[in-house]
């Protein structure tokens, strides 16, 4: 029986979060095209007004999934920089981006799609102006080869790459080694840290 949207806050909330869990499952376990309405609905016992209610449509739903899976990475960007500073911010934001693709890749794929397609989580653009901010304190003391922002956004094109790597590249072992390379060039090449001591 389908749960109906209106009623106290405790069940709405409730629903509204059997609905998101539904949507992030199934589209880590099946991708896209199997996190259908159907099979989101079925999964949280409710029916697709009770979707369109809390989500506007399928393609809501499944954003807010994305997004929600995408904080991970930016909770780990903050973690790190609060405890050693940007850079630090930036291997934890790039190790759990990198372990993302690993553990959940049908799910990384849905994200990756949503970022070619010109339309990344809702927390991209808020992280990279917070790594953008955080770096130009480095900046301010002279040991950064570019802007902050050009920095920040080098440092993501970096990471997209190295997703995109991990994602055609069953040896985890070898892409695991190759993605932390790629972090530690791009990192030397943007941020003389060294005389920093970061």
């Amino acid at each position: 029986m389908d749960k109906h949207p209106k009623g106290s806050s405790k069940v709405s909330g409730e629903v509204k979060r059997e609905l998101l869990g539904a949507a992030r499952r199934l589209l880590s376990n099946v991708g896209r095209e199997g996190a259908t309405m159907r099979a989101i609905c079925s999964e949280a016992k409710v029916g697709p007004p009770t979707l369109y209610y809390y989500y506007g449509d399928l393609n809501g739903l499944h954003r807010a999934a994305i997004d929600e899976t995408y904080q991970e990475v930016a909770k780990a960007y903050q973690i790190g920089t609060e405890q050693r500073g940007a850079l630090q911010g930036v291997r934890e934001g790039w190790e759990t981006f990198m372990l993302f693709a690993k553990r959940e890749p049908n799910m990384c794929r849905v994200v990756m799609r949503q970022i070619i397609d010109g339309e990344p989580p809702s927390l991209v653009a808020s992280t990279l102006q917070k790594v953008a901010e955080d770096l130009s304190q480095i900046d301010g003391r002279g040991f950064m080869n570019l802007s902050a922002t050009d920095t920040a956004q080098l440092l993501w094109m970096s990471a997209l790459g190295s997703i995109c790597f991990a994602l055609g590249n069953a040896d985890s072992e070898r892409t695991a080694f190759l993605q932390r390379s790629m972090m530690d060039m791009t990192i030397d090449a943007l941020i003389d840290h060294q005389d920093i001591g970061i």
